[in-house]
């Protein structure tokens, strides 16, 4: 799968914090490690593991669960849900994944869990099938949680940009 060059910033992202992201619930519970590895059994693309299964009840891949599906009070699937799961990174919080749009995150950016959960699918492929030609990551996995931070702008004229005073939240 090809991935607009538009996404690159956040492709390089997610490669950055890729094994070292944890996604959280507001609730305390933990919901997975952000890693492209399917074989970890904590990665959040491993459909046998605890936090990548549409069975577990600790998924947000589990739609009848409180994580995840369109209902889930703790689910970045609710489009209305005010307390979807934080992605943190060397234990501070990075961003919030969710499709609630019009959500208060106290200055924390926003994510799509579908952009998310695809650039992750796409990586995972990359692992295991690496191309001669592939680029370096150009944020180095030591990065800050600011260098991260910076990295994370809203994309004026796609479909995660929504109004110009939400802009600020938006990527």
């Amino acid at each position: 799968m090809k991935i607009p060059t538009i996404f690159r910033p956040y492709v390089e992202l997610f490669q950055a914090i890729d094994g070292h992201g944890q996604l959280w619930s507001p609730s305390g519970q933990f919901l997975g490690c952000l890693c492209s590895d399917i074989h970890k059994s904590n990665s959040i693309i491993n459909p046998d593991g605890e936090y990548g299964s549409p069975y577990s009840l600790t998924s947000i891949h589990n739609r009848e669960c409180e994580y995840g599906g369109e209902t889930g009070e703790y689910s970045p699937f609710n489009p209305n849900s005010k307390n979807p799961p934080i992605v943190f990174y060397r234990c501070q919080p990075l961003f919030v994944i969710t499709t609630h749009l019009d959500l208060y995150t106290n200055g924390l950016k926003l994510i799509d869990p579908y952009l998310m959960l695809t650039l992750y699918e796409v990586l995972s492929s990359l692992i295991s099938k690496p191309t001669p030609n592939s680029s370096p990551t150009l944020i180095p996995s030591s990065a800050s949680v600011e260098e991260l931070q910076a990295k994370l702008r809203p994309l004026n004229g796609s479909a995660f940009y929504a109004s110009p005073n939400l802009s600020s939240q938006l990527i």
